[in-house]
């Protein structure tokens, strides 16, 4: 068997002892699947589901906006809401994604 595949975010929550649980759902390597599809093969209600999506502004500042599976992140509201005059999604090579549902968030 092999080593379980963990995120930053994974190691952070252990490293703090935060409880977590990761969902694992069946797909394609290399093919792209939306959130809404991921909560769906999950159980979960796209309404309690986000995603995380990073940018980079003209400052070239990093910015990290957690909005819901089924919306679409609004660049320039987002420019606006950080004080820049524009923002842009980062482009990765290995895309994954990860979800997290309303009951596994943590409390603020």
């Amino acid at each position: 068997m092999g080593k379980e595949a963990k995120t930053n975010a994974m190691r952070i929550l252990e490293r703090e002892k935060v409880a977590y649980t990761a969902h694992e759902y069946p797909h394609e390597e290399g093919v792209a699947v939306d959130g809404v599809t991921v909560a769906a093969s999950i159980g979960e209600d796209p309404a309690c589901v986000y995603k995380t999506l990073v940018t980079q502004g003209s400052s070239k500042n990093y910015f990290v906006f957690v909005i819901p599976v089924a919306a679409e992140l609004d660049l320039k509201a987002a420019a606006r809401s950080v004080g820049e005059k524009s923002v842009a999604m980062i482009h990765v090579a290995t895309t994954e994604i990860y979800t997290l549902s309303l009951h596994d968030a943590l409390p603020i």
